[in-house]
């Protein structure tokens, strides 16, 4: 242990917690490009860049004092310097050992920040690692739960949730799942040591700043004050524009005021000349005035000039500030994208499919709390197409496409937002399974599932509680995850777009702001009150007559683009009085027309007041959803105005959106629903009865197959079977069939929880009717309870 003062140990741990996140991310990367078996020249600069951030992690973990880290990094940096001799070529075996590795160092790091035992079997590691060094695969491993890729990024603390699928190669080394890995924020990455070639690099994905750019770590919470100072002064030169059209109003008041003067005094002179000499005071006082008028009046001009010039100044210097700490806030989408393509190697494998992940424009920059909030949505989706989109080698081959499926990640600018495309060559989504799975989960009821278009059964898959997944596991079948997308996404006043084709694939459209500091909003006038609409959401403003507005469908519309559009007064929408729409003196309305594409709404609006760039505040937790408005912002008079949510406004009057909204409810259970928990194991048996009945069900026990089949031909009255696989007499799959072919029992879900962790179990599980497979080694209180609530 060194003898460093206490809080300067307590800074190099954390500093070493940021060093070895880096170190962890790119020896993934660099692993993940040696298994696609690269050139020569190639491969042995990427053994040499893996080689070298395992001897700099080593020599970092010794100085801040982790004994573990530094010793499985050395083991490591073996097993790469021997590749890297050529003694020791790297298969997909032998990587499924250093991945292993690498995981555990950022559960080891974690672990003793928190004061806590990692729980990692070190030995075990240690030696799968030095036979690995010699080329050998232990195989022999105790089956446990492997980490899932660790997503690591140099943002603010990002729940970890839904990471990659265990592998279940047996030579994968055992180490138990890990928490969050709330690896420390940064805003600028400092350069590494001797960093890999610009062309090297960019074959593996590296994005940063150069190497030779001074950087300085700095917090995140010391930026994000600065940027809400920034948008204050936004709002403080919005109210400096509104002093300086009051003082032009002032200037032009006693102009007006100069004229009405000048016109008395000629009139008064003229009296005078007429011999009236009684006024000659009067005249006098009014000339003394009229020069104080006239001085008065060149003081307010020189206070207008002076005044705009400050505001213009102010103005500039406001935006340069705002823009410089926007673009220290903004990293490239690689932070998040860097993690993905080991976690679709993980997941793929462990379900035997052959998938290449490409990503296009990873360097693309995004507002570092954009990019928090999006990488759960950009992981759901990648995790779906993995599972639901790319079909098995065999069924890709037997209809004429390779064997390998591929889903592209691509991001790139569009006007003033950035788009996030998550595209694969699968199955694409089939619109009838959606609908019925829709019907069966209560979604919509069959009268709305006769009337909806194509486009309304798609956007179905947004629902809450709905997948087309034919059993629940631990990947899929929840019906959670595009939930999560849609709701994320719109929580950044963005929108998501989809497009399929059966056969051929599926494309998902993130549509995102740049920044969440500020927004640019149309001002609207609806009822007398004052309204923001983002412009990211305005795909046009119009002006229309009366004789403009068709019924379709017994809707009114307005043709755009030779397409009919939903045509609805904003006023309806918000439910605000407005006794009669005003028409200008042409006869002309205006309206604003949302959304993009065949999603397109148009509002009917009094008036459009003009256009700002605003800093919206929340309504607080108390008001933190209310339905259409986003939040607020102050104009420049100091007046406080609502901002409209944009996606809201669309649902509320599109047919999709209300079945899924309006969905009838389900009726709730009066009897105490009865489950059926088999296996052979006391303590399991045990632990899941305890579990269930603390749920509230009622509970049975059996030991076996044989046992569960009697007692639920003798009972009945069964709302669910929980069972293990491996059971003597009957095991788990022969009870389910058994359960499936019987025309008194086939309609009780089936829960499957088990240590068989393979793709192939999971297929025979399917195969016999299971409802859903759960994998001990990941087993979780909440996870078993929120499958029996699913499926009761």
């Amino acid at each position: 242990m060194f003898n460093l003062d206490d809080d300067i140990m307590r800074q190099l741990r954390a500093t070493f917690k940021i060093e070895a996140a880096e170190h962890i991310q790119a020896m993934n990367r660099v692993l993940l490009a040696l298994e696609q078996n690269p050139e020569e020249q190639e491969r042995a600069a990427l053994l040499a860049e893996i080689f070298r951030e395992a001897h700099s992690l080593k020599g970092a973990a010794g100085a801040a004092d982790f004994p573990d880290v530094e010793k499985t990094a050395h083991k490591l940096e073996s097993v790469f310097g021997a590749a890297k001799t050529g003694k020791l070529q790297l298969t997909r075996d032998l990587c499924d050992v250093l991945y292993a590795g690498i995981d555990s160092v950022g559960e080891i790091v974690e672990a003793s920040l928190a004061e806590k035992d990692h729980g990692l079997d070190l030995p075990a590691l240690y030696a799968r690692l030095d036979a690995a060094e010699c080329g050998q695969v232990i195989r022999d491993a105790p089956a446990a739960p492997v980490m899932p890729a660790p997503v690591i990024a140099p943002l603010s603390p990002v729940p970890s949730n839904g990471a990659s699928a265990p592998t279940p190669q047996a030579v994968v080394a055992p180490l138990p799942a890990p928490a969050e890995q709330p690896f420390e924020s940064r805003a600028i990455a400092e350069p590494r040591n001797k960093p890999a070639p610009e062309k090297e690099r960019r074959k593996a994905g590296v994005h940063g700043a150069p190497a030779n750019e001074d950087t300085i770590r700095v917090a995140t919470g010391k930026l994000d004050s600065l940027m809400a100072r920034s948008g204050e002064l936004l709002v403080a030169g919005l109210k400096i524009d509104q002093r300086l059209r009051e003082i032009e109003e002032t200037g032009h008041a006693l102009e007006e005021l100069n004229r009405e003067w000048l016109k008395a005094r000629a009139a008064n002179s003229a009296l005078l000349h007429d011999g009236n000499e009684q006024i000659k005071p009067l005249i006098r006082l009014m000339d003394v005035y009229q020069e104080k008028l006239r001085a008065l009046s060149i003081q307010v001009g020189d206070l207008k000039r002076g005044f705009s010039g400050d505001a213009l100044h102010l103005a500039r210097v406001t935006n340069d500030l705002g823009e410089g700490v926007m673009k220290v806030r903004m990293l490239p989408v690689a932070t998040v994208f860097d993690a993905f393509p080991r976690m679709v190697r993980d997941l793929a494998r462990d379900m035997g499919k052959e998938v290449e992940l490409r990503v296009e424009g990873a360097e693309t920059e995004l507002d570092r709390k954009v990019l928090e909030e999006i990488k759960d949505p950009v992981m759901h989706l990648i995790r779906n197409a993995v599972d639901h989109g790319i079909e098995k080698p065999d069924e890709r081959a037997r209809v004429g496409k390779p064997t390998q499926g591929v889903v592209n990640l691509r991001a790139f600018q569009k006007g003033n937002n950035i788009v996030i495309q998550v595209a694969d060559d699968g199955a694409g989504i089939n619109r009838d399974r959606v609908k019925q799975s829709a019907l069966k989960h209560a979604v919509i009821t069959p009268e709305q599932a006769q009337v909806l278009s194509d486009d309304e059964a798609l956007m179905l898959i947004f629902a809450s509680g709905l997948s087309t997944s034919p059993i629940i596991t631990g990947v899929s079948g929840r019906g959670v995850g595009m939930d999560v997308v849609r709701r994320n996404v719109e929580a950044l006043q963005g929108q998501v777009d989809v497009h399929t084709a059966l056969g051929k694939g599926t494309t998902f459209d993130l549509t995102l702001p740049l920044t969440l500091a500020t927004t640019q909003e149309l001002l609207v006038q609806v009822a007398d009150q004052t309204f923001g609409i983002p412009i990211s959401a305005v795909e046009r403003i119009l002006r229309i007559s009366k004789k403009d507005i068709a019924a379709v469908s017994g809707r009114r519309a307005v043709v755009v683009d030779d397409e009919p559009v939903s045509l609805v007064p904003l006023a309806q929408v918000l439910e605000l009085q407005n006794d009669e729409q005003q028409v200008s003196t042409d006869g002309k309305m205006p309206i604003v027309i949302l959304g993009s594409g065949r999603k397109r709404v148009a509002f009917l609006v009094d008036a459009v007041v003009g256009q700002q760039e605003s800093v919206v505040k929340s309504l607080g937790k108390q008001l933190a959803r209310v339905r259409n408005v986003a939040g607020a912002t102050i104009l420049g008079s100091g007046k406080v105005v609502m901002t409209l949510n944009p996606m809201d406004l669309v649902k509320s009057i599109r047919g999709a959106q209300n079945h899924a909204v309006a969905a009838p409810a389900k009726t709730k259970k009066t009897k105490q629903a009865a489950i059926l928990v088999v296996d052979d194991s006391l303590s399991t048996r045990t632990l899941e009865k305890n579990i269930l009945e603390t749920a509230g069900y009622k509970v049975t026990v059996a030991t076996d197959g044989v046992e569960a089949l009697s007692v639920l031909s003798s009972n009945g009255g069964y709302d669910l079977v929980v069972s293990d696989v491996l059971m003597p007499r009957m095991d788990g799959l022969q009870l389910t069939a058994s359960i499936k072919k019987d025309p008194n029992l086939k309609k009780i879900p089936v829960v499957l929880v088990t240590s068989l962790d393979s793709q192939k179990d999971r297929e025979s599980g399917l195969e016999v009717g299971a409802d859903a497979y759960l994998v001990k080694s990941n087993f979780d209180q909440s996870n078993l309870l929120d499958t029996v609530a699913q499926l009761i």
